[in-house]
């Protein structure tokens, strides 16, 4: 080879060698490839139930490919859904796919909950890894009680479906409500109780759903409706639903706040009072927010596309009205700004939430649609209306069979631990062979932990190879 044809090889070489990196690199930066018909034609689709269908239609079919793509949809539509996430990530370990699979193990291991797959044969394929080993390890880490709270009070002689809870620091007692009655007990340390209203003496009293101590007035806020769980129900009373205020010395009645009778169901789920008196309810079926200022009572705002309002509190300079969607998630209003958004923290589950506190620059929230069920606690920017960390206060506790709304008393949070409400019927009912418990009244410190509050969610690294 001559060096004419020497110098024209390299050059040759060279070129060669810098297409093959410019191809590489174009490969490395390459858009993802465009979405499939299924996929395009799920991202229509916005009802869960809908997309459920298609999943387990193609998963009997064992059309996989497609399968995941319905699970994909669904943790769209629901990102807090625990069941969504782990059969997602089941999704993607049938098919072998271990790195997405790990992926969204990872994401429900770094939410807190504990879905440990080791009995799960879908598993079988990415199961004997290292790295699998060691996610489960974490998973299994979150399944382990956590927290110093205890139940400190079991209700004596009370009846069923008590579903809201509220404390009296004038007196030092408790007043809970029962869906199935329609009483309003006042509650001792000892739990013994007492009648403090009832239906029959107490005009428009039925179902008692939500209560608030506006503690400044001496004011007791209820929230009543009318709902085929409460004893004495009548048909033609579906659709009613009022705010209640009673002299909370003297259990009566000082103003009523009905809805407008149209024949749609309604439900006053959540009650705040801001500190100026200022009256704040949600409507768990609706899916609005009320307001009570000046003597009326007004719809402040709906929220289109909500799944189930629940519990609301407000920030102590009327600010930040803060609510919770129960499948959504945690919402903001910013009063000033008449401006409603979520608010999310990356990597943490903020689903299934009942009640919610405001607390020193924090949210108390008790939540039951988690796995396992938890109390946390949710460090604010008060300035900014937005979530700087969370933190779990109470987790996994035998105790906490369906804990639903609470109360502030000082620095502790009191809730009902054991509602049992899913062993009783759409009428009011126990289920077949069901045989409700006394109701108990848990006790969590709200500032339990306070100095360890994290900065976020930490990270789980994979070991090395």
């Amino acid at each position: 080879m001559n060096s004419k044809t020497l110098a024209v090889c390299l050059s040759a070489a060279v070129l060669w060698c810098a297409a093959s990196s410019v191809s590489a690199q174009a490969l490395r930066n390459a858009p993802p490839p465009p979405p499939t018909d299924t996929e395009v034609e799920l991202s229509k689709l916005t009802d869960p139930a809908i997309v459920s269908q298609r999943a387990e239609g193609w998963k009997l079919e064992k059309d996989m490919r497609r399968y995941t793509y319905a699970m994909e949809r669904l943790v769209q539509l629901r990102p807090y859904s625990p069941i969504f996430q782990y059969r997602l990530a089941e999704a993607y370990a049938m098919q072998d796919l271990k790195t997405k699979a790990y992926n969204q193990m990872i994401k429900i291991q770094k939410s807190g909950l504990a879905m440990n797959p080791d009995a799960d044969k879908d598993f079988e394929p990415i199961r004997a890894t290292q790295a699998y080993k060691y996610i489960v390890d974490g998973l299994k880490t979150n399944a382990k009680p956590f927290g110093e709270g205890a139940v400190a009070i079991t209700l004596k002689d009370a009846p069923e479906l008590i579903e809201s809870v509220a404390y009296d620091a004038k007196r030092k007692r408790f007043l809970v409500g029962s869906v199935r009655t329609g009483e309003i007990l006042s509650v001792s340390d000892d739990g013994s109780t007492s009648v403090f209203a009832k239906p029959g003496t107490t005009p428009g009293l039925k179902s008692v759903f939500a209560m608030a101590v506006d503690e400044a007035r001496d004011f007791l806020w209820i929230g009543t409706a009318g709902a085929p769980q409460y004893a004495q129900h009548k048909p033609n009373e579906l659709g009613f639903a009022a705010l209640l205020k009673f002299d909370l010395a003297k259990g009566e009645i000082i103003e009523a706040y009905p809805l407008p009778a149209d024949g749609k169901l309604k439900n006053f789920g959540s009650i705040t009072v801001a500190n100026n008196g200022t009256v704040y309810a949600t409507d768990a079926i609706a899916n609005v927010v009320y307001q009570v200022q000046g003597g009326s009572l007004r719809t402040l705002f709906d929220v289109p596309g909500a799944t189930s309002l629940r519990g609301i509190t407000v920030s102590p300079d009327q600010k930040f009205l803060y609510f919770i969607d129960y499948e959504l998630g945690l919402r903001v209003a910013d009063l000033g700004k008449s401006e409603v958004r979520e608010l999310a923290k990356e990597g943490q589950n903020l689903g299934g939430i009942d009640g919610i506190y405001y607390f020193e620059d924090h949210l108390i929230a008790v939540q039951n649609g988690s796995i396992p069920t938890r109390v946390i606690r949710i460090k604010l920017d008060p300035v900014k209306g937005i979530i700087e960390s969370v933190q779990p206060l109470e987790a996994n506790k035998d105790a906490m069979v369906m804990p639903t709304f609470g109360t502030l008393a000082g620095k502790d949070l009191y809730f009902i631990c054991n509602s049992q409400r899913d062993v009783y019927g759409a009428d009011g009912k126990p289920l077949e062979g069901e045989m409700p418990e006394a109701r108990s009244l848990y006790k969590v410190s709200a500032r339990f932990a306070w100095d360890a509050e994290p900065q976020g969610a930490e990270m789980l690294m994979l070991p090395g190879k």
